[in-house]
């Protein structure tokens, strides 16, 4: 499970860009919010993903996708059995070495952040959608089956996909103020520290206070920009800690609800089974099957 923020490389340093792709048999998949530098483009071959990204929840079925600009907070999860495929893949990877029109006119804006991908494929017109998609099954067989010339090819894929945004006017300005940038940064800072002290007791007052707010102006904030409100925020994360520790130890369900900051064995059981559609103990021998 990532951090917060999300220190992971990915790809090589000669090909920053990988692939993943994700069969989830019983719908528990989940990647609580993070971010990271990399640009992230994800496509649902079957099954539904429901995403959040920036506060907006939505969810992808098969044939669509999405993207996800660099920092940009997100979150991923399954609804039932699915395959999708996620391509990561660092902005710089895009960049020529030599700084000519091309670069400084379509490729430093989308690096340097100016220019963002729309998030939803409903942007797209009908006849772009099967273009973009097209790219995206291209990207993705490359990647796994690797013929020759397939990194060029990659490459030139994700070019034909910017070609076409421009030339279609997909491209959005990023407007976040520096207001706004010192906010967002704050409540990054707020889910770093939820992740890294979900066992012990957290407040609404200790979490509002990092963002400089009032417990009340705070948690309206968080619910606009995350989707959720904090409380909620924190048991789901405190659920999926959970859930490691049932598939990868033996260790008893009620020590397992003290360990990640539930003090209440009932209320912990029942906010299992909110989020996973099961009990902790069937969600163990679901894992154990596997």
């Amino acid at each position: 499970m990532p951090r917060a923020y999300e220190e992971k490389h990915h790809g090589t340093p000669s090909f920053p860009l990988q692939v993943y792709s994700h069969h989830d048999k019983d719908g528990f998949f989940f990647v609580p919010q993070h971010w990271h530098e990399e640009l992230e483009w994800v496509y649902v071959e079957y099954g539904s993903l429901h995403l959040t990204i920036h506060g907006q929840s939505f969810v992808l079925t098969p044939g669509e996708f999405c993207f996800i600009n660099s920092r940009e907070l997100h979150e991923i999860k399954s609804a039932g059995e699915s395959l999708h495929h996620a391509v990561v893949f660092d902005p710089g990877f895009l960049d020529f070495s030599l700084y000519d029109n091309c670069q400084h006119n379509f490729i430093r804006p989308i690096t340097s952040g100016t220019l963002l991908f729309p998030t939803f494929c409903s942007a797209f017109s009908p006849e772009d959608h099967k273009k973009i998609l097209f790219h995206m099954q291209e990207i993705i067989s490359l990647y796994h089956t690797l013929p020759a010339c397939a990194l060029l090819s990659i490459k030139l894929h994700i070019l034909h996909m910017i070609e076409l945004f421009f030339q279609a006017g997909y491209f959005l300005e990023n407007t976040l103020s520096p207001k706004g940038k010192d906010s967002l940064n704050k409540l990054k800072q707020v889910i770093a520290y939820i992740q890294k002290n979900y066992a012990e007791s957290i407040s609404l007052q200790s979490l509002s206070g990092i963002c400089f707010m009032s417990p009340n102006y705070f948690c309206r904030y968080f619910k606009q920009e995350i989707g959720k409100t904090p409380i909620s925020f924190i048991n789901e994360y405190r659920i999926e800690k959970a859930c490691e520790m049932l598939s990868e130890t033996e260790t008893h369900i009620s020590d397992i609800a003290l360990s990640v900051g539930f003090d209440n064995f009932s209320y912990f059981v029942r906010k299992f089974r909110e989020y996973k559609g099961v009990t902790p103990k069937k969600y163990r021998s679901l894992c154990l099957k596997e």
